[in-house]
């Protein structure tokens, strides 16, 4: 599994590490023998794996997993040194046999291989590998909400989502991405209240903050709105999104002059910000400046062809330059 994360409450007596106990105990004891045999191989081996993989135990803990598979990368060295030793010293064939026997391992080794990797192949196949391997992983269901949002299965997301922060009541993360779910049901305040949890429980949470602020302003707190904007650029200064929602909010404000000002710094931290290009053309059209509103929409287009907003704002926008008249107000 690409993540085994650390339980909430690591009962020590549960049969998965009696078991480690035992393995541990018998390796040292297999040691001490190897020594007064000199079984130097073995214990030079056995000796390198122990020392190699002794930091990754866990001793201080560095992240949310209680192991990793990637621990044993450099310490499985020995390992395939012994285990080769072993198989010169038990396997007397002639050369053309043993080259075939060990065509085989390897090939084995690599189709092994090449399977796992089919595991990392995009977001969907890592998280749901390791919510196969434990169903109960904060983590991975809130990350395969995620997912689940980006492909707009928002109901299978919300249950994630809400499994996440069932499982761990004080994932902010999870949280977060329970908020959006609800958001993108139309269920605004239970998103907002959401979101209100995730910054409680991660006050340096910049994307809960922006997400917050845009529930606020569905809610027409628009002033509330910019002062969550503000927050999150104070945490994170470069918050793209945070400045691009902040000059939506004042464009609702009747102020798209200053709103300028948040879609241009927005696009400095992150050139290829779709909104930012297609809120600015959006506020330059209310104020009348069509030929600069192209612009900004045939750049969001460059960015992502397919934008049907932008394609239709630019149609707009290009039929009122040539023929002015008022603007709709839905532009």
């Amino acid at each position: 599994s690409p993540l085994y994360e650390m339980p909430r409450h690591v009962n020590p007596w549960e049969p998965r590490f009696l078991a480690s106990y035992v393995f541990v105990v018998a390796l040292a004891v297999s040691l001490w023998i190897g020594t007064r045999k000199q079984w130097s191989g073995f214990v030079a081996a056995m000796t390198a794996f122990v020392l190699v993989t002794l930091p990754m135990l866990g001793a201080v803990q560095n992240g949310p997993q209680i192991a990793a598979d990637r621990y044993t990368y450099h310490a499985a060295v020995a390992l395939a040194a012994l285990l080769a030793g072993g198989a010169l010293r038990l396997v007397s064939l002639a050369r053309g046999t043993t080259v075939c026997l060990a065509v085989v391992v390897v090939l084995t080794l690599g189709a092994l291989t090449w399977e796992q990797s089919g595991v990392w192949r995009n977001s969907e196949t890592l998280w749901q590998q390791v919510l196969d391997v434990d169903p109960n992983s904060s983590i991975a269901n809130s990350s395969m909400a995620n997912v689940r949002y980006r492909q707009n299965r928002v109901r299978e997301g919300l249950e994630h989502s809400q499994r996440a922060v069932a499982l761990n009541p004080d994932y902010g993360d999870g949280f977060n991405g329970l908020g959006v779910g609800l958001a993108r049901e139309g269920r605004v305040a239970e998103a907002i209240a959401a979101y209100e949890r995730a910054v409680l429980l991660e006050p340096t949470f910049d994307e809960a903050e922006t997400n917050l602020g845009v529930s606020l302003a569905q809610q027409n707190d628009v002033d509330g709105a910019i002062r969550h904007y503000a927050h999150a650029l104070s945490i994170n200064p470069d918050n793209s999104n945070a400045q691009v929602n902040w000059g939506n909010a004042l464009v609702r404000l009747g102020r798209p002059g200053e709103a300028v000002e948040h879609y241009a710094a927005a696009i400095r931290i992150q050139p290829d910000n779709t909104d930012a290009e297609l809120n600015w053309g959006v506020s330059l059209a209310r104020q009348g400046q069509y030929a600069g509103a192209i612009e900004h929409f045939r750049a969001a287009l460059t960015i992502d062809p397919n934008n049907a907003d932008a394609r239709g704002y630019l149609t707009r926008a290009t039929q009122l330059l040539e023929a002015p008249r008022q603007l709709p107000p839905n532009l």
